[in-house]
Order: C-alpha cells, then structure tokens, then sequence
C-alpha cells in the first residue's frame, strides 16, 4: 500500500508541474494576444491558464494527501521490538562533553606607588604633622 501512495504522490507531483508550465504558457499566450489587441483571444488564453492553475492546486493536494497517507502507513507498519514488556520505559540519554573549567581569577589591588605617601595627605601647620608643633 505504501508503495502504490508513494507512485500516486509522484504521478500527482508530475502533473502539477505540467500543470504549472501549461498555466504559464497560456498566460503569456493570453499577454501576447492582449498587447497585439485581440482581447477575445486574450480572454479564451487567460481563462485556460485559470482552469490550468486549478489543475496544478488539485495535484498539488493529491501529492500532499498521497505521502501523508504514505508516510502514516511507514509509520504504523514500521515494527519496534517488544523490549518494553515487563520494563518501564527506557529513556537514551546521550552524553554531553563536560563543562569548561571555571576560572576564578582574584585581582589584588596595586601596591602604593613608592613616590607618594601611604596615608591621606596633611596640613603643614597641622599640629601632628611632624613639624614639632605642640599638640
């Protein structure tokens, strides 16, 4: 049966595309006679190009229905074996490659530069600033 769907699917795909050429070439029969003024022609072409597109939609959907039914029997007719009798269900799991390492990196603050002083600057007439004020 599904062989005689996929053959069905086929012939339908081959008609819709003579179907398509055949709109196509109408059409352009149909412009010709147009643009040369013989409108009657032109309107017999244009609608021998619409029966033609109808065709190629009607084929179209032939193909589509043909491998859906095709591909439903595959399915139903593909056989699993029986592994599941007296098992619950297995699940396959398949291995990832481990995550990359974390790096942590810890930033120490700079040294002091040697140049400046270490603490907040001070007054020069400050009293503890080292000038031998009193306190």
């Amino acid at each position: 049966m599904e062989r005689h769907l996929r053959r069905e699917a086929r012939h339908a795909h081959r008609d819709e595309v003579r179907a398509e050429r055949r709109e196509e070439r109408l059409h352009d029969r149909a412009v010709n006679a147009a643009l040369h003024g013989n409108l009657g022609k032109a309107v017999a072409l244009e609608s021998k190009a619409n029966a033609a597109h109808h065709r190629a939609e009607a084929a179209h959907n032939r193909e589509v229905n043909a491998r859906f039914a095709a591909n439903s029997v595959h399915h139903h007719h593909h056989h699993h074996p029986p592994h599941h009798q007296n098992h619950p269900p297995h699940h396959h799991h398949h291995p990832h490659p481990p995550p990359p390492p974390v790096v942590v990196h810890h930033h120490h603050p700079p040294p002091p530069h040697p140049g400046y002083p270490a603490g907040p600057p001070g007054y020069p007439n400050h009293p503890g600033y080292g000038h031998g004020y009193p306190h």
